[in-house]
C-alpha cells in the first residue's frame, strides 16, 4: 500500500513480541495470562505427582513469551531460541533433580528453541523409569492465541490505535507507533522491520536464580 502512495499508518499485533520498535505488540500481555493459567492448572497435578512436565509455548524465534510466563509461574527451567543449549546437558539437570527427590519440575520451552519440547520429553523417557513418573509432555497449542483480551491489551489497544489515526490526520505516513517505556512513540516502517528485538538482560539470569 505504501508503494502505491497510499498514506498507512502500522500498530504491531503478535503474540510473539518479536516486532521492533515497541517493548510490546498488541496481543502479548493477553497470550501471557493464557500461558499463565494453563501453567497454574498443569502445577496442581505436578504438585502431587513425582515426575517432570515438559510445556511447549508458542514464540516462534522469540522467548519472550516462555521466559516470561516462566518467571510468573515460578519454573524449574525455561528453554528459549537466544540461548541454544545441548539436549544431553538439559536432560542430565532434569534426571538429576529427579533423582534427588524433587516433587515438581516445570520446563517451559518455547518452540523455536534448539531442542524441542518432545526432543527433551523423549529423552527423559530414557532416563526417568515410568513407574517412578515418567515425563508428560503439554502443547499448549493455539489456546494462546485466543481468548477475551487483558485489561493492559485493551487499552494498549486503543492507545496505539488513536495514536495511528492522529499520525495519519498530522500526515506522518509509513510509521508504525510503538509502547516504548510507557510512551507511545512512532518508527517508520523500514527502520521497524531491520530492528532485532531481545530479550532484556538480566532475565534469564533471574530465572535461573529464582527457580533454584
Amino acid at each position: 500500500l505504501v508503494a502505491l502512495g497510499m498514506p498507512v499508518a502500522g500498530v504491531p499485533a503478535s503474540i510473539d513480541n518479536d516486532i521492533g520498535g515497541t517493548d510490546m505488540a498488541v496481543g502479548v500481555d493477553t497470550c501471557l495470562n493464557t500461558i499463565i493459567s494453563a501453567v497454574d492448572k498443569i502445577k496442581d497435578t505436578a504438585g502431587s505427582l513425582p515426575r517432570p512436565f515438559i510445556i511447549e509455548v508458542m514464540g516462534r524465534k522469540s522467548g519472550y513469551l516462555a521466559l516470561l510466563a516462566g518467571l510468573a509461574c515460578g519454573a524449574e527451567m525455561v528453554v528459549i531460541p537466544e540461548e541454544p543449549v545441548e539436549l544431553q546437558a538439559l536432560g542430565k539437570i532434569i534426571v538429576d533433580a529427579y533423582h534427588r527427590g524433587k516433587s515438581m519440575f516445570i520446563c517451559l520451552v518455547s518452540e523455536g528453541a534448539t531442542v524441542t519440547a518432545r526432543e527433551i520429553t523423549d529423552y527423559l523417557k530414557l532416563h526417568i523409569p515410568p513407574e517412578g513418573g515418567g515425563p508428560r509432555l503439554s502443547i499448549l497449542g493455539y489456546i494462546q492465541r485466543g481468548g477475551s483480551p487483558s485489561a493492559f491489551d485493551r487499552i494498549l489497544a486503543t492507545r496505539m490505535g488513536v495514536a495511528a489515526v492522529n499520525a495519519l490526520a498530522d500526515g506522518q505516513h509509513s510509521h508504525m507507533v510503538g509502547l516504548n517505556g510507557n510512551r507511545i512513540t512512532a518508527t517508520p516502517f523500514l527502520e521497524a522491520a531491520a530492528m532485532t528485538p531481545t530479550i532484556e538482560p538480566g532475565l534469564s539470569e533471574m530465572a535461573v536464580t529464582l527457580s533454584q
